[in-house]
């Protein structure tokens, strides 16, 4: 057997035990999202969704789960993605345009509240500017992903990136649960409450559930929201490389157009092309019928995976400044965004 062979076979064993590895994780998933489904019909006005995170919640925190369901719990994104895509197929170009150009709009004002807030309160309470500005990317952007994707662009420390990270965690968990019941008390309508979703709540899984879990309208709009603040990650991450760069504090970005491309949600293009497909016929309402069935079995496995990795351990390690600055502006974030959408609606 010759050498390539040989790395071949290597790589296939490799990739099928990947997989297998995943399977009791995934299953997990499955039994928490289902059974959150059965409970679900059974509470009046509830949504599973918040069943399905309160669930994972629940298990992660009481049990100490055997390792064994780890890589299958970390899908959880992958589903997210998933359901996303498909979802497309039940969207017109034209009804996304229409909410994405009002969208983005509100994202623009979003992220520069979110940032300006975030960077101001920071330097009141004391606290790095680095870490100010990785709390407003985050709050303003796509929450874990974005400070992620940030901490290496401007060389932040470790320890500043995780600080900033369970500060938005903190907000993801609470906010998934607080915000539909704000938005029943303040009757607000299905598109405006998805519009304050997908504008006020940082990760891409909690702004869809929180969204979903008002309704099936709400939740698409928060869709197209949040995708629209996601698409803009990569050029206001190099802003920022940008400016530390200028500043001595940070590398110098060679290649900027491959820098936006690397922070490009790579998912969203599958979108538009599944709501290409959609505009012009492509599909028929059986396959759009299948295609609802699937997204949504695909947000069952993720909403339970949210649950999953809201870790209250890991939240402690937030410190009083850090929480307050968050707190701040995520105040300041919803506040903005909610009267600027009452305004348009």
């Amino acid at each position: 057997m010759s050498d390539i062979e040989l790395a071949e076979k290597d790589k296939n064993s490799y990739l099928n035990n990947a997989f297998i590895q995943k399977i009791p994780g995934i299953i997990l998933l499955f039994l928490v999202g289902y059974l959150s489904k059965i409970i679900a019909g059974y509470i009046p006005h509830m949504e599973y969704v918040l069943i399905a995170i309160l669930l994972g919640m629940l298990i992660s925190n009481t049990i100490k789960l055997p390792k064994i369901f780890v890589p299958g719990i970390e899908t959880y994104e992958l589903w997210l993605k998933l359901g996303i895509v498909l979802l497309g197929a039940r969207l017109a170009l034209q009804s996304i345009f229409q909410i994405g150009m009002i969208g983005l709009l509100l994202v623009i004002v979003e992220i520069i509240v979110s940032i300006a807030t975030a960077k101001y309160l920071a330097k009141k309470f004391g606290l790095s500017d680095k870490l100010g500005s990785l709390l407003g990317i985050g709050i303003g952007i796509c929450g874990v992903s974005a400070i992620i994707g940030a901490s290496g662009a401007i060389d932040a420390d470790e320890e500043e990136a995780s600080l900033a990270i369970a500060t938005i965690l903190i907000f993801g968990a609470v906010m998934v649960f607080l915000y539909p019941i704000l938005g029943q008390v303040m009757d607000l309508s299905h598109q405006a409450f998805g519009f304050w979703s997908g504008l006020a709540i940082d990760n891409t899984a909690e702004s869809l559930a929180t969204g979903f879990a008002f309704s099936e309208e709400a939740g698409q709009v928060a869709t197209i929201t949040k995708l629209s603040r996601n698409a803009l990650m990569g050029v206001i991450i190099l802003l920022f490389a940008l400016y530390y760069a200028r500043k001595g504090v940070s590398g110098e970005v060679k290649h900027k157009g491959k820098f936006i491309w690397e922070r490009f949600p790579k998912f969203l293009i599958g979108f538009l092309l599944m709501s290409l497909l959609a505009t012009i016929g492509f599909f028929n309402q059986d396959n759009v019928g299948d295609m609802k069935n699937l997204y949504k079995w695909s947000f069952m496995l993720s909403f339970a995976g949210v649950g999953f990795r809201t870790e209250f351990a890991r939240m402690k390690q937030v410190g009083f400044k850090a929480f307050f600055v968050g707190l701040g502006a995520e105040v300041v974030v919803s506040i903005v965004t909610l009267l600027v959408i009452l305004i348009i609606y």
